[in-house]
């Protein structure tokens, strides 16, 4: 058994676990990064849509984007390195009943700092083409948008690397005991004693937590996302979600990617793109976007993942109540890719300082369920 000492081990090497890794080696903490697959970004983190956008109805994920977009537009300022951020925007289109509740929501961005602009269904053709029946209106985010969730995450993986980072790929964790004050990690014959973990597993965060014993409340629902053939209107569709429906696109060069995320869906590991649920989406879709019934779909450019979901659909992030230093950074329920610059800084300060400063997380903690606490209603 080879054994080695360092201050945190951080379980996944997903969007998430990097941004950890990062900004935990930028406060002088020695890391290492445990990882199953080959390379980084393998697991759900690259099988997303990879949006990010600041139009939440919840005052602690307003917070969140707000930290994280600006970091994502300006990363290649900051760090000199490209991540693919596009502001193409998000276009949400919204039906009369859930209306005045949506302007409420907007207000607080507003609020906030978020730059969100209200429009009527005309104006929001501008942007894509939809049928506007039982539509009240529609917000567009200017600051909203994608990343290429690879180019950010091996953007984090570099950097972490040149502070002293050591990421071991092909390492699944196979054990994970307390070992006074802190954790001893196994992976075959290699064990990492440290201070804390990072739980960063997207998907299978619920089962590192079994590994040690812990609950955390998080499973795989898979994702389908669906590729067309080329379209011939020339403008760059925002990521637009028909909220009646729940139906989503956006532009991909001369394609359109599109799907609908069936959250209600049981927790499991399933596989492959299922075909009555691509028949459901277009049938589903057509109706708001009728251009669809003259789309093509390429089903080898299309692909399926998984979320990581808690209970509430929002992410888990800070300590374990039941284990000293242990972190969860999970849960995200699709919004990990938009929140990973925030929830790096929340877990390091949570490490290095004993609380946050920068962003606030409370919101995000273990103890929340159960509780009265606002639940997140803008889950696409």
């Amino acid at each position: 058994m080879t054994t080695y000492t360092t201050d945190v081990v951080v379980i996944g090497a997903g969007i998430n676990g990097a941004s950890c890794a990062y900004h935990l080696a930028s406060r002088g903490l020695r890391v290492a990064v445990l990882e199953r697959e080959a390379a980084p970004a393998m697991g759900s983190t690259g099988k997303s849509a990879a949006g990010v956008r600041v139009q939440f109805t919840t005052a602690a994920n307003i917070r969140l984007s707000l930290h994280s977009l600006p970091v994502y537009r300006e990363f290649a300022q900051r760090h000199d390195r490209e991540i693919g951020y596009q502001d193409i925007g998000y276009l949400l289109l919204v039906p009369e009943e859930r209306w005045e509740r949506h302007l409420e929501s907007v207000e607080l961005q507003k609020r906030l700092g978020a730059p969100v602009e209200v429009l009527d269904p005309e104006e929001a053709q501008r942007y894509v083409d939809f049928d506007p029946t039982g539509l009240a209106g529609a917000t567009y985010g200017p600051w909203d948008g994608v990343v290429d969730p690879h180019m950010a995450t091996l953007a984090w993986v570099e950097m972490a690397r040149e502070l002293g980072t050591v990421f071991h790929m092909r390492t699944p964790v196979t054990a994970i005991a307390p070992d006074s004050p802190g954790w001893r990690v196994t992976s075959g014959d290699t064990r990492w004693s440290c201070g804390h973990v990072v739980n960063t597993a997207g998907a299978w965060s619920g089962e590192i937590g079994r590994l040690a014993g812990l609950n955390v409340p998080v499973g795989p629902k898979r994702i389908q996302i669906f590729l067309s053939g080329p379209v011939t209107d020339t403008r760059t569709y925002p990521l637009t979600i028909d909220l009646a429906t729940g139906v989503y696109l956006r532009s991909e060069g001369d394609r359109v990617l599109f799907g609908l995320d069936n959250l209600a869906q049981d927790f499991g590991f399933t596989e492959g793109l299922d075909d009555d649920w691509l028949e459901h989406v277009l049938l589903t879709g057509v109706g708001r976007f009728p251009w669809w019934e003259e789309m093509g779909v390429d089903l080898k450019g299309s692909w399926w993942g998984y979320y990581g979901v808690s209970p509430d659909n929002s992410p888990i992030i800070g300590p374990h109540p039941d284990a000293q230093g242990w972190i969860d950074a999970c849960g995200f329920s699709g919004h990990g890719i938009m929140h990973a610059p925030s929830t790096g800084v929340a877990v390091a300060e949570l490490i290095a300082d004993g609380a946050t400063t920068t962003v606030d997380v409370e919101h995000f903690a273990h103890t929340r369920f159960g509780q009265d606490v606002p639940v997140e209603a803008n889950i696409f």
